[in-house]
């Protein structure tokens, strides 16, 4: 028998207790309407704008509704009966087993689904004093970091949505990838960003950082408050402690009559994103690391201390690691720092990512420039996987839009290509530059901190390969066309497990 009520009025989605009989009074006759569990399980489950789970006490589904089958890739009758433990791939659901054992609810909890980010309630289903099942209620996120079912339908939701989370331009949906890193990467965001410690995000230029410094706040407790960028690379050295910790009115010549807030002090309540912290001045390190600590701001030419709540998040192109050997960077900031790091892999390291970064970039470009290029031909998606994309996603956006400026008809051919993408003879020189983009490679190897031995090795195992492409594998040809003997080569080829 089904009916429903709450243990606790004062706490949202308390435990659910079900019963069939609900009694309705008429004046003075009480009249009682009886409903069977199925057909009110039918009305719930099947409103397409509510993503609903329902497991026995067994772990086994028992009801789903259609729009959360469908974002699982499953008919509803695909999932009905199956037990979770059956359910791989949907990590989202583990929670429900925990809930089952302690019979305890479990709030506002972010995961991911088919890499959305979502936010689940997980509930107790009880009779009595005893755990029947348990439900978990699922909300999307949409790009703009709203939840698409509760307030992305009604002009007041589309409102309230807009004014969430000020300074929020990236969700982790805004991350393009599906490879394995990169998977594994959004999955570790969504589990730190609810979190309170410091972030550090590195990665070579070009990979993101940014965006992910949007996607940990997006995903916080912190939201709905500010997000404050500053770039320590951007702005003079003269000028940082101000634009830090702001300045009392006559501060310094030339400041703003009344004194000015500093970024710091901005972003009370939010996050501070620290764009190339390793090119922070030696001098205002301690300052920062104080901050952090004590959570304390003095501005310039005042006396009076302010205490600001903020999460911080740093993001580096450089070994940080490096810098602090060789006494460019404190010790003891880099550990406050480095709580949790986030290690954005270059573009050479997941090009099974690129068709899909490229469909991201067509279909902004025919956006902007108006046009319908339906893709790219298949030796241009050849060449964009084999160049080694020193500029990372970056550079693979450009090389995009430079496409659709040079190009005509719908389709990206290799000609619209530059010459060090495509290996097709520059039109004016009549050389290729793919010899100049392995300088661009050196370099960027160099910035993320690999030693002069790891990159000789690398390279030497890239022009080998180049050799077997070349000799089709013959390791005589090989041998001779690089100038060393068979045994020499052999070496080489078990050294970089070639073989």
């Amino acid at each position: 028998m089904l009916k429903y009520s709450k243990k606790s009025k004062n706490k949202p989605g308390g435990d659910v207790l079900l019963h069939s009989e609900k009694e309705h009074n008429y004046g003075n006759a009480p009249r009682r309407e009886v409903f069977t569990a199925e057909r009110l399980m039918q009305t719930i489950f099947s409103n397409n704008h509510e993503a609903l789970l329902v497991v026995t006490r067994d772990g086994v589904i028992s009801q789903i509704s259609a729009s959360l089958a469908q974002s699982m890739n499953r008919q509803p009758s695909q999932l009905i009966g199956l037990p979770l433990s059956d359910l791989n791939g949907f990590d989202f659901l583990k929670r429900l087993e925990s809930v089952l054992d302690t019979g305890s609810q479990d709030i506002g909890q972010i995961e991911l689904l088919a890499g959305r980010s979502i936010l689940v309630d997980y509930i107790p289903i009880m009779e009595g004093e005893s755990v029947s099942g348990a439900l978990a209620k699922v909300t999307f996120y949409s790009p703009d970091g709203s939840h698409e079912k509760e307030e992305g339908t009604s002009p007041r939701g589309k409102k309230k949505a807009r004014q969430a989370g000020p300074g929020i331009l990236y969700t982790v949906d805004s991350i393009t990838g599906s490879s394995p890193q990169m998977l594994d990467l959004k999955e570790t965001l969504l589990k730190i960003s609810p979190r309170i410690s410091n972030v550090l995000i590195s990665g070579e230029s070009g990979t993101g950082k940014e965006l992910f410094a949007h996607a940990v706040h997006a995903a916080s407790l912190r939201r709905s408050g500010p997000f404050i960028k500053i770039n320590c690379a951007a702005i003079p050295e003269n000028l940082l402690e101000s634009e830090f910790f702001g300045y009392e009115d006559g501060a310094f010549t030339g400041g703003k009559k009344g004194g000015q807030l500093g970024k710091l002090e901005l972003a009370h309540g939010g996050t501070v994103f620290l764009d190339e912290i390793g090119e922070l001045p030696f001098s205002l390190q301690a300052k920062l690391l104080r901050f952090i600590q004590e959570k304390e701001i003095q501005k310039l030419g005042g006396r009076e201390v302010s205490i600001a709540d903020v999460r911080v998040v740093v993001a580096t192109n450089v070994n940080l690691e490096h810098l602090v050997k060789y006494k460019k960077f404190r010790e003891d900031l880099y550990y406050r720092l480095n709580v949790v790091n986030l290690t954005i892999p270059p573009l050479r390291e997941r090009k099974e990512d690129i068709p899909e970064l490229v469909d991201k970039f067509v279909d902004k470009f025919n956006k902007m420039f108006g046009f319908k290029v339906t893709g790219v031909a298949k030796d241009v998606m050849l060449a964009l996987q084999k160049y080694s994309w020193p500029g990372n996603v970056r550079e693979l956006e450009n090389v995009i839009e430079r496409s659709f400026n040079v190009m005509d008809g719908n389709k990206i051919m290799l000609q619209h290509l530059p010459s060090n993408v495509s290996c097709l003879p520059d039109k004016k020189t009549g050389l290729n530059k793919s010899d100049n983009a392995s300088g661009s490679n050196f370099a960027a190897a160099l910035m993320a901190g690999h030693s002069l031995e790891e990159i000789m090795d690398q390279t030497e195992k890239l022009i080998i390969l180049q050799a077997l492409m070349i000799c089709q594998g013959n390791k005589a040809r090989t041998s001779q066309l690089l100038n060393i003997s068979r045994p020499g080569l052999y070496k080489k080829l078990i050294k970089y497990g070639l073989v």
